[in-house]
């Protein structure tokens, strides 16, 4: 048996993973966003020669590209979770929205991907092919999921993007599994990634946020559609309500607004608490008083308003509606931008935290004076977590370390090693590796 590691490999984004025995299976199929798009090292021949996929999770860098295995003839099912299918719909219509004639992939490829779909609920063993799939909770986003496969003999979990924290939404992935190998995720592996606690990561937004608006400002928050976003407004409502933070509209942007209705939807994967608020009273988080919808395309309701707080995307300012909220809102000092999410080498999120006063937008040098922060919110786990999910997973011989910035990953791997006495790879993109 093999792994070939087509994405995904000494980088954030477009992972893609394909494991080789008795049947050929695909785990993941993403893109990656800088300024241009990257797509996995697949071609068409091995897109169909394929068993099957897995996607596990929404968010594009592991799901962008799979409509595209169809367009190269690729017949099989995909397997993810309900709510993962339902967001990843949401995803891949705005992404071929956006790309237009642009795009590796049409309409119709995105319905065969959604035909094709089997629905896999959490800790249930997949009945079809040789080699059975189970999905364990991953914490990281509604319906994330990890992996475990059993093929040939051979047992491999991959994490997809993994957080062992309890978030507002959604409760941390659990440790104690059994594999030969191990795929593992490495975004925040450094030795000096750890994550402060949740409360202070709240603390620190709102703090921001009424530093802002007591200048008579309007805070924008960069926001990815699907978790982040979800988690963010949740905390904004809950400390609004509290009083902690000063009554103000909430205006929600880009695709969040849709996202939200599938969070609804899908309420029996969230946590208890927030399912009994959902389902049972008049306490949704996710119907609040204080969110709004822009009225018009030009934004200029907005842009009205003395204060406001702006929940948009894209989180690493690759597109969407924040392009409209920093050419109009960035030249100004009282106003101020939040940043909540990982921030990917080469985006222009990455680029401001890192001290520009420039960027490019829609072709368009714009100066950028408003205050720049950043709350360290998260979903995926540290340094500390990973090693400690490494050290519980029993009988592990081989360790794959991928989804991590290349000059990061060396300390990860040599603290998993040490905790587990496993041999511990890390892998380039194009290489295969036998198990």
């Amino acid at each position: 048996m093999e792994i070939s590691f087509l994405g995904g490999a000494g980088e954030v984004g477009r992972s893609c993973i394909l494991v080789s025995g008795s049947e050929k299976i695909l785990l993941d199929c993403g893109v990656k966003f800088k300024e241009r798009e990257e797509f996995p090292q697949l071609d068409n021949k091995t897109a169909r020669s394929l068993d099957r996929a897995v996607i596990s999770h929404a968010h594009m860098d592991h799901s962008g590209f799979a409509p595209a295995l169809y367009a190269a003839g690729y017949t099989g099912q995909v397997y993810l979770t309900k709510p993962t299918r339902d967001l990843t719909q949401l995803l891949l219509a705005d992404y071929l929205r956006l790309q237009k004639d642009f795009s590796p992939y049409t309409q119709d490829d995105i319905n065969k991907l959604l035909t094709h779909t089997q629905i896999l609920e959490y800790d249930q063993w997949s009945d079809k092919g040789k080699g059975p799939i189970r999905f364990q909770e991953a914490g990281h986003i509604l319906g994330s999921a990890i992996t475990e496969l059993n093929l040939d003999g051979k047992k491999i979990i991959y994490t997809g993007d993994i957080n062992l924290r309890s978030s507002r939404l959604l409760e941390g992935a659990k440790v104690g599994m059994e594999a030969d190998v191990l795929i593992i995720e490495s975004t925040y592996g450094a030795k000096a990634n750890h994550h402060i606690a949740g409360k202070d990561a709240d603390r620190i937004l709102i703090d921001n946020i009424n530093a802002a608006l007591r200048n008579d400002g309007k805070v924008i928050i960069p926001s990815f559609a699907i978790g982040r976003g979800q988690e963010i407004l949740s905390t904004l409502e809950s400390f609004m309500r509290s009083g902690s933070l000063e009554k103000t509209p909430i205006y929600l942007d880009g695709m969040i607004k849709k996202a939200l209705k599938i969070y609804r939807h899908n309420a029996i994967y969230l946590k208890k608490e927030v399912q009994r608020r959902i389902l049972t009273s008049d306490d949704d988080p996710f119907k609040s008083e204080f969110y709004l919808i822009p009225k018009s395309k030009d934004r200029r309701d907005v842009f009205e308003q003395k204060k406001a707080i702006i929940v948009t995307t894209s989180g690493m300012l690759n597109g969407g509606p924040v392009f409209t909220y920093l050419e109009h809102l960035a030249g100004s000092k009282k106003n101020a931008m939040i940043l909540v999410g990982y921030q990917a080498e080469g985006t222009r999120g990455r680029k401001l935290l890192d001290g520009a006063k420039e960027i490019e937008l829609r072709r368009k040098t714009v100066e950028v004076n408003l205050k720049v922060s950043q709350a360290p919110f998260t979903a995926h786990s540290d340094h500390r977590e990973l090693v400690h999910f490494a050290k519980n997973v029993r009988g592990l011989k081989k360790v794959f370390i991928v989804h991590g910035e290349k000059e990061k990953l060396g300390e990860l791997a040599t603290a998993i090693r040490r905790a587990t006495g496993a041999e511990v790879v890390i892998p380039e993109i194009g290489e295969t590796h036998q198990i």
